[in-house]
């Protein structure tokens, strides 16, 4: 299972034969329902994930309402960082949105793999850049432009996610109501 992974990381750093066999010892492989919490709120977490099929959200809670902020499909990290690094309690919820398959590591394994992989240091780095990277861009657009000019975003950038996400998580995740997107929805479909 993975394999899938090792395709992965080669897009950052090619790790050694030995280095895999290491990797592939400490990973656990997961598969979960959909509506599985991988990371329950006020729960501390010393695991990340790789998603090897499936799609996930991270949420908050603010006054009873669940509000997204970030959805990620096929070949990606998701964790609660602050959690994962501080100790901490979890401010937040991951939550399978369809049945997934996933690897999970552990805090201490990769403690202990950046002592024994030189090239997991080089690896991890890369990967917490991307998704500051992903953060920024996603700060940037709500800063910069509006519930339509998101949608249309998602629309060029990730349509799959469209189909694989209900329209209320979406919309919270554009920082709309349900009955907006559905507008936003109508307004795309009669320029078309």
């Amino acid at each position: 299972m993975t394999e899938q992974f090792f395709i992965f990381t080669e897009r950052f750093v090619n790790f050694t034969q030995a280095d895999k066999e290491l990797l592939t010892s400490v990973l656990t492989f997961k598969q979960v329902g959909a509506k599985t919490e991988l990371v329950t709120l006020y729960t501390v977490t010393d695991e990340l994930f790789f998603i090897s099929k499936g799609c996930v959200r991270k949420y908050y809670v603010k006054d009873g309402q669940q509000i997204t902020t970030n959805i990620l499909t096929e070949n990606n990290f998701i964790g609660a960082f602050t959690s994962f690094i501080t100790g901490s309690k979890s401010t937040e919820t991951i939550e399978c949105l369809e049945p997934c398959e996933i690897l999970v590591l552990r805090k201490r394994d990769l403690d202990r793999l950046y002592k024994q992989i030189p090239l997991m240091n080089e690896f991890i780095r890369k990967i917490l850049e991307q998704t500051l990277i992903h953060f920024q861009q996603v700060l940037t657009s709500f800063t910069l432009d509006n519930p339509e000019e998101r949608y249309e975003k998602i629309l060029f950038e990730s349509p799959q996610i469209l189909q694989r996400v209900p329209q209320h998580m979406l919309a919270t995740y554009l920082g709309i109501t349900a009955t907006s997107l559905s507008r936003i929805r109508k307004r795309i479909l009669e320029k078309a």
